[in-house]
């Protein structure tokens, strides 16, 4: 039985998305979050003090505007600078509420601009000569002070921008002006518009450099160097640690990724996450990838730090290079069957066994090693302590549909090994045919395909040469009922090693086959 074990705090562990989301709500560092509020309470102060000396400006040159306007104006801003000055110093606004608070002091203070230069800037000749109106320096200059995600700037900056003709309007049904012509309206609103654009450019600019601190600066012992890959709600980045200068593989959850998702859904996703680090950790074989460390980083982030591998999955294996040698995907399939066989023994099935979650590489001085990736649906078998059995969402089906066994889609039945074996099966066919077994065009098809029809034999599929003897052990795991396909992992394993082409991938084939392709695949 694998005992399981827990890499993290339990406080950690408990904490549920709204604690999350309250913790953080931005991806930025906390000390550049520190310095975006003090700047937010100088510009507050500036702005106080800029519009105060701006009415005393205006009494003293004389401008002819609407005294009660200037004045409803300068009673706002007063109001709103001092409002949003005290919760900025307070310390009682989270970081992510920080940043909204922001974005709604931009559109606010940019209100204000407009119901007090509107009148002189549109209705008067003061702006001629101007190239910008107060409201487009003000959306040009507030993502320096306070910088938010592209999205986010995007949409304060249009709200902001959108204040000034909403002035217009509501001034001129006040008796005030008359209404400016088309032309007037492009005339006087396309510096604002290029303004936006550069505001979301500085933005972007920004805050991307804040979350390269924070990656670089969080996650525990190690420094993300470079992007990966990226999918679903995870990314993959290449990590190094500090003292020891290794490379891993660092995945990671950013809780921003959750916020599109309902609550239910999102805590699925990070108990699923949190479930692949444990299921993995315990696995001692060799040809399970390795777990060194998992946590959680200041802004709330899910990580765990995992082996970096050099190689290529098995999906691009056969997608470059075609159809593999009978003798080659033997040797493949008996080393899954290994990390298979240990986690079905602890009652843990993976249930996504698919060529991508296969990983061919060069391990120490051995070539062609095979490491099963992503226990990220992993189930408990019955008969086990199972705290994660309904994960999976009501009326979804886990896994990868073109590598589905039939139970995994029957109501009412529960999976054992034997649908990892299945989708082991599939897997075989694959690397032998470079073709799926079979060829849907919709999840559901490939459902009922593998519920119901009976797979091609794998000789018709491809004009290689496969032996019987081959064809009929991965036959066998694809059949549909599982008391029909081998027992366990290790019977499998077996079998594989009894057909003729067993011994025929030999280490000096394979160190032959990395040695040649190296410099293609940049694997060296």
């Amino acid at each position: 039985m694998v005992e399981h074990i827990s890499l993290h705090p339990r406080a950690e562990s408990d904490l549920t998305l709204s604690d999350l989301r309250k913790r953080s709500g931005t991806s930025l560092p906390t000390d550049l979050l520190r310095d975006i509020s003090r700047r937010l309470q100088f510009i507050c102060i500036l702005l106080l003090g800029l519009t105060v000396i701006n009415s005393i400006m205006f009494e003293v040159v004389g401008f002819e505007a609407n005294r009660a306007i200037r004045y409803t104006g300068l009673a706002v801003a007063v109001f709103v600078n001092l409002t949003v000055f005290f919760l900025a110093r307070s310390g009682k606004v989270t970081a992510g509420r920080l940043l909204n608070l922001g974005m709604a002091y931009e559109v606010v203070l940019a209100a204000v601009l407009s119901y007090s230069t509107v009148e002189l800037t549109w209705f008067t000749s003061v702006r001629a000569g101007f190239i910008l109106s107060p409201v487009a320096i003000w959306i040009l200059i507030f993502p320096m002070v306070v910088p938010n995600t592209t999205q986010k700037t995007l949409i304060a900056s249009v709200a902001a921008a959108l204040t000034e003709p909403m002035t217009v309007v509501l001034l001129v049904a006040a008796g005030v002006g008359g209404m400016p012509t088309l032309g007037g309206f492009v005339r006087n609103l396309w510096p604002t518009v290029v303004a936006i654009v550069i505001a979301v450019a500085i933005a972007r600019l920004i805050y991307g450099l804040g979350e390269e601190i924070s990656r670089a600066r969080a996650m525990g012992s190690y420094k993300l160097t470079s992007l990966l890959g990226r999918g679903g709600m995870g990314e993959v980045w290449r990590g190094k640690h500090r003292l020891l200068s290794r490379d891993a593989a660092v995945k990671l959850i950013r809780p921003r990724e959750l916020d599109s998702t309902d609550e239910s859904r999102a805590l699925t996703v990070l108990k699923r996450f949190e479930r692949e680090v444990q299921a993995t950790a315990v696995l001692r074989s060799p040809h399970t990838i390795e777990v060194y460390d998992y946590g959680i980083a200041q802004d709330g982030t899910f990580y765990y730090v995992m082996e970096l591998l050099n190689g290529l999955d098995l999906q691009d294996l056969a997608e470059k290079f075609g159809p593999q040698p009978a003798g080659r995907v033997v040797h493949i399939l008996k080393q899954a069957c290994h990390s298979l066989h240990e986690a079905h023994v602890g009652g843990l099935i993976h249930r996504d066994i698919k060529p991508s979650n296969l990983f061919l590489c060069r391990y120490g001085l051995d070539a062609d090693f095979i490491k099963v990736l992503d226990f990220g649906i992993v189930k408990q078998d019955l008969g086990h302590d199972d705290d994660g059995r309904h994960l999976t969402e009501v009326g979804m089906v886990s896994g990868t549909p073109a590598y589905l066994a039939p139970e995994q889609a029957a109501e009412g039945k529960e999976p054992d090994g034997r649908a990892d074996l299945y989708a082991l099966g599939c897997v075989g066919y694959w690397l032998l045919t470079k073709q799926l077994v079979f060829d849907k065009m919709s999840p559901m098809a490939f459902v009922v395909a593998h519920s119901n029809d009976e797979p091609p034999p794998i000789s018709t599929r491809t004009s290689n040469e496969v032996p019987s003897d081959l064809e009929d052990v991965i036959m066998s795991c694809l059949a549909k009922d599982p008391n029909d396909r081998p027992r366990d992992a290790m019977e499998l394993a077996r079998r594989l090693g009894s057909v003729a082409a067993a011994n025929a991938w030999t280490q000096e084939t394979a160190d032959e086959w990395w040695v040649e392709h190296a410099t293609d695949l940049e694997i060296g």
